[in-house]
């Protein structure tokens, strides 16, 4: 039982680090200043897992799920530590509530992966890392019939000790309790340093209101083209038309709402990028230049549109942690395939600032209040929270279902695509 017990002690130490690594980027998530830091899921998995640790459905009891992960891992460590050092028959008992605490894990595992596809969140790879290594620690402890066979004994033995020998039966409890009270003090402690990270809750938006707001909201004609970097249809019934300038935090801050959005709703919603740089290099609505570098990133933005990579260029400016400013475009440009020379070309090309410089005009004439702007057809959504955008979401694609004279099949109609523009991203 040596060998196995130092594999399975090594598998509680991945997932102790896996953990704490998650908790620590949700917590990162929660600073103002939003992430830093390297990241370590797009770097293993070429996926992030921020928009999973940013959802708020991953939140349990007051404690983000990797925070559960850090009180599950530390018990079995716990356990197995006291299976280590305790000598007698309290090792048989010790192992047989890790092998029990471990199959629990794998079903709670199997549950979230489960709810995520089906919900269509996002999912985090690494936590499924994490559920695999639960997987593992179910086979490692000991074959599943021998370990139930031990669990019956364990806990028949238990009753007869506590019966014939009522102070030999009460190490095996200590032992048990000396488990609960590191689980306990775990779950104390990520809920306290949960509680100082995450700002107040604010009350869950009152739907009835947020949709009468809305509806009072005038409609603004957004011309839509084919030829817009969008995700989704182009007659999907909902369109979110996004005016972002690629240097604004806000808009690295919103990164994860959008992907939310789009796990949340597929083909139901089509996501439209305009061009907005906050600087008066190349938008003269602006008196102060407050992004230096936002021209300049919006024109190498629109140059990787040109070679239908423009989504790729704009998750890896906007990644999590990342310092956005000129000297990220080369490496954005490297992460996102584009041709080199291709790209340098288009990038510096007239027309390229002509297509940046027709959204700068658009953005001006509707007189955006900043950057992230959000119109859900037609209408200005603020502040674009991804719970405000799921109700007023929802509530537009009733009123699609429900006929064509709805307001939100009007504003489709005001800024219908031209259909003579070919499609260049989807």
């Amino acid at each position: 039982m040596r060998n196995p017990r130092w594999i399975a002690s090594l598998l509680v130490a991945t997932g102790v680090v896996a953990s704490a690594y998650l908790l620590a980027r949700t917590f990162a998530l929660l600073a103002p200043g939003g992430p830093h830091g390297h990241d370590l899921c797009s770097a293993l998995f070429a996926s992030s897992c921020d928009g999973s640790l940013a959802d708020a459905r991953s939140w349990v009891l007051g404690i983000p799920l990797a925070g559960w992960g850090l009180v599950y891992f530390g018990t079995l460590a716990a356990l197995l530590a006291l299976a280590s050092f305790v000598a007698g028959e309290f090792e048989a008992q010790a192992t047989a509530a890790a092998w029990l605490l471990s199959i629990t894990g794998v079903l709670a595992g199997a549950a979230l992966t489960l709810g995520a596809w089906l919900g269509r969140t996002p999912i985090c790879p690494l936590c499924v890392s994490v559920h695999v290594t639960s997987l593992a620690l179910v086979f490692v402890l000991r074959p599943a019939r021998e370990q139930m066979v031990l669990a019956r004994e364990v806990w028949a033995g238990l009753l007869r000790s506590g019966a014939s020998d009522p102070e030999r039966a009460r190490w095996p409890f200590v032992g048990f309790g000396c488990a609960a009270l590191v689980a306990f003090a775990a779950y104390q402690w990520v809920y306290v340093e949960s509680a100082l990270r995450r700002s107040p809750t604010a009350p869950v938006t009152d739907r009835e209101a947020a949709i009468a707001a809305y509806v009072a909201t005038p409609q603004s004609p957004l011309p839509v083209y084919a030829t817009d970097p969008h995700r989704g249809p182009l007659d999907a019934p909902v369109r979110l038309v996004v005016f972002e300038s690629l240097q604004c935090p806000h808009c690295q801050q919103f990164a994860p709402v959008l992907a939310r959005l789009e796990h949340e709703f597929g083909d139901r919603l089509l996501v439209v990028f305009k061009h907005y740089p906050l600087s008066t290099r190349c938008n003269e609505g602006l008196s102060v230049d407050m992004q230096p570098d936002a021209c300049e990133i919006a024109w190498a933005a629109e140059a990787a549109h040109r070679q239908s990579r423009f989504w790729e260029f704009h998750d890896a400016m906007l990644g999590p942690g990342q310092r956005v400013t000129a000297g990220s475009i080369e490496q954005a440009a490297h992460v996102a395939g584009l041709d080199p020379a291709r790209f340098e070309a288009d990038r510096r090309s007239a027309a390229v600032r002509e297509r940046v410089a027709t959204d700068v005009d658009l953005g001006n004439q509707l007189k955006l209040p900043g950057t992230p702007a959000t119109y859900l057809d037609g209408r200005l959504v603020r502040p674009p929270s991804a719970e405000l955008l799921e109700i007023l979401i929802r509530h537009e694609l009733d009123h699609s279902a429900a006929g064509p004279t709805g307001p939100g099949r009007a504003a489709r109609q005001a800024g219908r695509p031209d259909p003579r523009r070919p499609t260049k991203d989807g």
